[in-house]
């Protein structure tokens, strides 16, 4: 995953920190990737469970995928007024497929 709002690195881990946001986020994306291959009506209420959660406990909304390639998933969200992007890598959404 990365974060284009965070730069903070782990000299222990030398990763990222995950956010609770940022693992929701991932999640959204990952529902977003599920429905793109099949409408899947549990997916589609866990997508929005997922954005009624990320609205009332981190004031987010307009949470659009942006961009999707053979390396990353790239989602765009409003926060406080203010537009920003994640990214995650592919293989880290579609890993949702092997379960």
């Amino acid at each position: 995953m990365t974060d284009t709002n965070n730069s903070h690195l782990d000299p222990l881990l030398e990763e990222e920190p995950i956010d609770d946001i940022d693992l929701l986020l991932l999640s959204w994306a990952q529902m977003a990737a599920i429905e793109m291959i099949v409408a899947d009506e549990e997916a589609m209420e866990a997508k929005t469970d997922l954005v009624a959660l990320l609205m009332t406990d981190y004031d987010v909304t307009d949470i659009t995928l942006i961009e999707r390639t053979y390396e990353h998933y790239e989602i765009s969200f409003r926060q406080g007024g203010e537009v920003k992007t994640v990214r995650f890598d592919t293989s880290e959404v579609e890993s949702i497929y092997d379960l």
